[in-house]
């Protein structure tokens, strides 16, 4: 089951925690994986952000923000190519955003929301709301 464009702004807009953050989040060496809970202080709502780091290209991973298990609300690449479902192109760091009727197939570069390749991932979370 889907979720709505306007559902996708409200649950966007919650604030949120982790629920455990007694387990270090661990960022190396590769391959890492990972998925930790967060959960919205003024809902019941729970999200999961995963983090992934293959052993091929180390130098490359990818960040999700998912809602009910396999929602992708939003996705963090930090390199390679994009073709957008309308044929837009571009490479380098990107983030992908719910788009309603298209999930998360929408990719949009870093720098059109006013990031810089080198910022924390928190900016790059807060700046998606900018697109």
């Amino acid at each position: 089951m889907g979720i709505t464009q306007s559902e996708y702004d409200f649950l966007m807009s919650l604030e949120k925690v982790f629920k455990d953050l007694s387990t270090p989040i661990e960022l190396g060496p590769p391959p890492i994986h990972w998925t930790r809970q967060i959960n919205s202080l003024t809902s019941k709502d729970i999200f999961l952000i995963d983090f992934y780091r293959g052993s091929i290209e180390i130098s490359k991973y990818t960040v999700n923000k998912r809602y009910r298990q396999t929602i992708i609300m939003l996705r963090y690449d930090n390199g390679g190519r994009h073709t957008n479902p309308d044929g837009e192109k571009f490479e380098g760091p990107h983030i992908h955003l719910f788009k309603e009727g298209f999930n998360d197939k929408f990719a949009y570069p870093v720098s059109v929301i006013g990031i810089e390749e080198t910022d924390s991932m928190e900016k790059v979370f807060k700046g998606s709301s900018k697109i």
